[in-house]
């Protein structure tokens, strides 16, 4: 009779998260999760058939994460939505927000994942069809930049506990601003064709 499993599939995942969120994706080895579960990695394997599974599982709970803060249609403004949930996942999720974002020896890849899964949910905004491609690329990197800026402030604790309402002034004032100057350069061009 087959020994009964020490521990499921859940526990498993959901203690790799607990790593994932507090020391990176790098910190996801058999080794240190068996040492958090106070085990061998033998039940580790016999739920999961490498740890290239497991990792594949968390980056993806930690999408669904982030996506649902992202989406959340607190305005009407997609645009302005995702860069007010990217700062309420710094806020909310300080921990994963670090891991993703903010790690030194961050995997590059998949800070593209997620800045990318923004992109696409800030390009179903209609008010921007019909801009060329690479406008609208340079506009998504700026507001990018500066969302990601403030969403960093957050989490490392400059800003303690922002509101929505401020992230929103935040985000209105400063991205306005430079939304405006390229909306406005992007006419200027097309009147002196450029």
């Amino acid at each position: 009779m087959p020994k009964k499993a020490i521990f499921t599939r859940e526990q498993i995942h959901n203690k790799a998260f607990e790593l994932f969120e507090k020391n990176g994706l790098e910190a996801i080895t058999a080794r240190n999760l068996a040492k958090a579960l106070n085990a061998s990695p033998a039940p580790i394997y016999s739920c999961y058939s490498s740890m290239d599974e497991l990792k594949k599982e968390l980056i993806d709970r930690a999408k669904e994460v982030f996506m649902d803060y992202v989406i959340r249609p607190v305005t009407d403004l997609k645009y302005l939505n995702s860069g007010i949930g990217l700062c309420a996942f710094a806020r909310e999720e300080k921990q994963l927000f670090t891991s993703i974002f903010l790690r030194e020896r961050a995997y590059k890849s998949l800070l593209k994942e997620f800045r990318d899964l923004m992109k696409n949910e800030m390009a179903k905004d209609p008010r921007f069809d019909g801009l060329p491609s690479d406008f609208k690329n340079e506009l998504f990197l700026e507001c990018w930049f500066y969302g990601h800026g403030l969403a960093t402030l957050i989490a490392t604790g400059y800003f303690e506990n922002p509101t929505n309402e401020f992230i929103k002034e935040k985000l209105m004032s400063g991205a306005a601003t430079m939304l405006y100057t390229r909306i406005e350069n992007y006419k200027k061009s097309l009147k002196e064709g450029k």
